[in-house]
């Protein structure tokens, strides 16, 4: 199976984006979920993320169209690493797509 790419977006939260990427990494993990998750500043690359599975936005920057894959926003994570709603949000989406290849690889 392919890495399942995550990509974190931020902006001027800096240290803060790096931090709420590396906290995903580990929720993931410890859920059981081999993931890459990586963080991007607009500021510093404007474009959106290459061969991104998922985009986890800290502020508005892309649509799914313009993404190429599910976007979702996850600004309450600036305030609380362990938001409920947003941390059930991931991981079901995760899930979800987890469980697509796992159901596709057995055709």
């Amino acid at each position: 199976m392919k890495t399942y790419r995550i990509c974190v977006i931020g902006g001027h939260c800096g240290v803060r984006m790096i931090v709420v990427a590396e906290h995903l990494q580990e929720l993931l993990r410890n859920a059981g979920y081999i993931c890459e998750v990586t963080h991007q500043s607009l500021w510093d690359h404007p474009t959106p993320p290459y061969a991104a599975n998922l985009v986890l936005e800290l502020l508005p920057a892309f649509t799914e169209a313009e993404a190429g894959c599910p976007v979702i926003n996850i600004k309450p994570l600036l305030r609380d690493l362990d938001h409920p709603q947003i941390i059930d949000q991931v991981l079901k989406h995760v899930q979800a797509s987890f469980s697509l290849v796992s159901t596709q690889s057995t055709r």
